[in-house]
């Protein structure tokens, strides 16, 4: 690698963090997309607020040999793995594949908890035409997008879209639901706002742990519900993504 001051130096790049979509997480980490790719949480405690202990690069590169030699084990089939008997990070130096996963704040955040769940519910609380009346209701200003018809008749949501919508989306609830509604709306908003800070600081870490702890403490499992299913695993990305900074 050629440096600035003109020199070619051999360089060993090291692995430290792998950024993907979820789907790749999962692949990456040879495991099912029904299991985090991080760590041995198990299905049922998802919505949890609670650490949980990493995979083991070591012990999942063990499972998946004895799989790939016997094609039975239950601890491949507990831990949630998948058929990826040879994984590219298997020889990497000075690297832990499941430490260098990070959140996906497009696919996880703002598509994920905020559009597929807490939009969806919402809608499920007030209703379609009253959602689309409050946004096409929103006052005009210069750099602020107005949806004039609404969101019903958005065909194709874009991260741009989201980041619009959450600008908005407490002020626009506000009369129209019940506190609890308001409550977790702005809790899970001011967590996605805390996560996209560039530079983080020991207030604003302690505010995004904060946001996320009064959010469990009035979260109920059948509290968050919408079409596409409940709040929980999303909320363990949620967690994760907190521990990580």
């Amino acid at each position: 690698m050629i440096c600035a001051n003109g020199c070619v130096r051999q360089v060993h790049p090291i692995l430290a963090a792998y950024i993907a979509d979820f789907p790749e997480q999962c692949l990456v980490g040879c495991n099912k997309e029904s299991q985090c790719p991080r760590c041995l949480v198990k299905s049922k405690d998802h919505g949890e607020l609670k650490e949980c202990t990493y995979h083991s690069m070591v012990d999942t590169l063990k499972t998946l040999w004895r799989r790939k030699i016997n094609k039975q084990s239950q601890k491949f089939n507990t831990e949630g793995l998948g058929e990826v008997y040879e994984p590219f990070w298997k020889d990497l130096p000075f690297t832990d594949i499941f430490a260098c996963i990070t959140p996906n704040i497009l696919h996880q955040l703002h598509k994920g908890i905020f559009h597929d769940h807490l939009v969806q519910w919402c809608l499920g609380v007030i209703g379609e035409k009253e959602m689309d009346a409050r946004f096409w209701a929103m006052g005009q200003y210069p750099g602020l997008h107005h949806f004039k018809k609404g969101i019903s008749v958005v065909s194709q949501w874009t991260g741009t879209k989201h980041r619009e919508m959450q600008r908005v989306f407490v002020g626009l609830l506000s009369g129209a639901s019940e506190n609890n509604v308001l409550l977790m709306a702005r809790l899970l908003l001011n967590f996605i706002y805390y996560t996209q800070f560039q530079q983080q600081k020991d207030k604003t870490l302690v505010a995004m742990q904060d946001s996320l702890n009064m959010f469990h403490a009035a979260w109920h499992p059948r509290t968050l519900q919408c079409p596409q299913g409940p709040l929980a695993p999303p909320l363990h990305l949620f967690n994760l993504s907190a521990w990580q900074c």
